[in-house]
């Protein structure tokens, strides 16, 4: 009985690890790549180095885009964008060398046949996601900046919004009540993407809560051609006899021109 418990508590570990490390991007600011993963560079001219530090000799330069396959992490590391970044020992074609994580992209997503790669940068206590893409031989990037680092990168499709050719939703993956979740919803235009929504979720242990969402055209309750934002708050003021006290305010908003019209958290008039 004792063998069996022990097998079931080490598989329970292994799974709550690896489930754990699924669910967080970034190690330091950047990717915890792991040996044989296939990692896709971020950087432009990042350098491919013959050692794990800035002084050795550069053996290439690879363009955004290219792919690196990960042999090992190194303990060596130099500061970059505001992070700790590790070296990684890494094959490119038939050439070992070295690189430095921050010019590797924690991911890469398609939409609508566009490749966006993206890396974590910090300025001060904030800290930004930078998504890049090439498009006609030049790289475009966009910064946003994040609540914090624990969300996953969705790709979603238009979901039936006029003019639009799909989403990129970076979704916030807190579990814990006292810190926030909801999103940042970007929408391509004109080569570039446009951070539309910047969406707000927060629990306060029970007594008081704050939510956004939007709801699209192709969603259960949307309305066609429209997008729909809802914003609710509420406080609980008896929880013996479920007593909550609620306000909510919805709007209905387009895509219109590369922009989301009318404004979404734009202030309630004082009537």
């Amino acid at each position: 009985m004792k063998a069996r418990f022990y097998i079931t508590l080490l598989i329970s570990i292994f799974t709550f690890s690896f489930i754990f490390s699924q669910h967080s991007p970034e190690h330091d600011g950047f990717g915890e790549f792991q040996p044989g993963q296939q990692v896709y560079v971020f950087g432009n001219e990042a350098q491919l180095r013959t050692a794990p530090d800035t002084s050795s000799d550069v053996l290439q330069k690879l363009k955004i885009g290219e792919w690196v396959k990960i042999i090992e992490i190194t303990p060596n590391s130099w500061p970059y964008n505001g992070f700790d970044s590790p070296f990684y020992k890494v094959k490119y074609n038939e050439m070992t060398g070295y690189i430095l994580g921050g010019l590797l992209s924690i991911q890469r997503k398609t939409l609508k046949g566009t490749h966006y790669y993206f890396a974590l940068s910090k300025q001060g206590n904030t800290v930004f996601l930078n998504i890049r893409h090439v498009q006609d031989g030049t790289y475009w990037e966009k910064k946003t900046r994040l609540v914090h680092t624990d969300f996953k990168i969705s790709v979603l499709g238009d979901k039936g919004v006029p003019n639009l050719d799909g989403i990129l939703f970076i979704d916030y993956m807190s579990n814990t009540e006292d810190r926030e979740n909801g999103g940042i919803y970007l929408f391509p235009h004109n080569h570039m993407l446009t951070e539309v929504v910047q969406l707000s979720q927060v629990s306060d242990t029970g007594s008081s809560y704050y939510s956004e969402n939007l709801i699209f055209p192709d969603d259960h309750g949307g309305i066609p051609d429209k997008i729909f934002y809802k914003k609710e708050q509420g406080k609980n003021l008896d929880a013996s006899s479920n007593w909550i006290q609620t306000a909510v305010e919805t709007r209905e908003l387009s895509w219109v021109d590369g922009k989301l019209i009318p404004k979404y958290n734009e202030k309630v008039p004082n009537l």
